[in-house]
């Protein structure tokens, strides 16, 4: 099976590409620009989306399990990172990702070969646009909150060093 997930979490000036392809059980691509950005390097077997992204010591890991319509997951470390828990309700997917207090809702829409909508609230949030090719939709979705928490890092590391 193959496939591709591409588009943009966020906007112009506040936000990242996504380009991965999938091949052989392989998600490979990039999040970011070619010269400001993270390598995506990820398995899915059906049922389990796991890797890394980033470099091996800047980066992230990855661990999303589908049973059914639900994912359920983690980004960045067992200490320091994020939840996700996410629903696909026919066409809608919704959930959360992070904590109760430091985290986003995920509000998306999956029709037609794309995955639209939001990632946190009205203000603070990221828009979602993705277009979706062999490949489920919740794995999409979890591909666009990955994107979603690395602009939270970014956004983080850039106010702590100004």
């Amino acid at each position: 099976m193959a496939g591709s997930v591409a588009g943009r979490i966020g906007g112009r000036w506040a936000g990242n590409d996504l380009r991965v392809v999938y091949a052989d059980g392989e998600l490979t691509g990039r999040m970011g620009g070619k010269w400001v950005g993270k390598d995506v390097a990820l398995s899915f077997d059906g049922a389990e989306l796991t890797g890394r992204w980033g470099g091996r010591y800047d980066g992230q890991d990855l661990r999303f399990s589908i049973r059914g319509t639900e994912g359920t997951g983690r980004m960045g470390g067992d200490v320091v990172g994020w939840d996700i828990a996410l629903v696909q309700d026919g066409d809608r997917i919704t959930g959360r990702i992070g904590g109760a207090v430091v985290g986003a809702d995920v509000r998306l829409a999956a029709r037609d070969g794309l995955l639209t909508g939001r990632i946190g609230g009205n203000f603070d949030g990221k828009d979602c646009t993705l277009q979706v090719d062999g490949v489920p939709y919740l794995v999409a979705a979890a591909l666009a909150a990955m994107v979603f928490y690395q602009l939270y890092l970014d956004a983080a590391t850039t106010a702590a060093s100004t």
